[in-house]
């Protein structure tokens, strides 16, 4: 009963990197108003730099990323305690939260990053049942129209599309 806990725990917890990776985006302020620097300026330091100058915008995301996969690898450990019901439910629950609708014409830094996480759904599909992959795939046609999916969204709706 304790795996069982833990994997549907694990399945809740991802909820809160995403909303914490929002909350620490957030707090950064606007793209646009970038504190000390102008644009010019952080152009010209990676002009003469010659490569990419990390923002403090770049290290949240590849942390978000990170802790995206950390996460998922302790739930997959997780899963392998777990009964066939309780996995069917935990990876539900982990469905609802990658598969969250987002504005496909927002190019915010934290939506983009959580519409490119929904390929890491493609492992724990075949544990839903299908009546929930009809529901995912239902919610991410209405959510993502064809003309603005991101090749990920289309690789998550074949994999779906396959498994129905």
């Amino acid at each position: 009963m304790q795996e069982e806990m833990t994997a549907l725990s694990l399945a809740g917890d991802l909820e809160k990197i995403y909303s914490d990776f929002t909350d620490a985006i957030r707090s950064m302020g606007s793209k646009n108003g970038r504190k000390g620097k102008s644009k010019l300026a952080l152009s010209a330091m990676n002009w003469l730099t010659g490569g990419h100058i990390r923002t403090e915008r770049d290290v949240l995301c590849e942390k978000f990323v990170q802790d995206v996969q950390k996460h998922l690898e302790i739930f997959d450990y997780a899963l392998e305690d777990a009964d066939e019901t309780t996995a069917q439910e935990a990876c539900a629950v982990l469905a609802d939260t990658i598969t969250t609708p987002i504005d496909p014409r927002s190019n915010s830094t934290t939506d983009l990053m959580k519409r490119a996480m929904i390929g890491r759904l493609i492992p724990y599909l075949p544990r839903l049942s299908r009546e929930k992959l009809t529901e995912l795939k239902e919610k991410l046609e209405t959510a993502y129209p064809r003309n603005q999916r991101l090749p990920v969204e289309r690789d998550v709706l074949k994999e779906i599309g396959k498994l129905l």
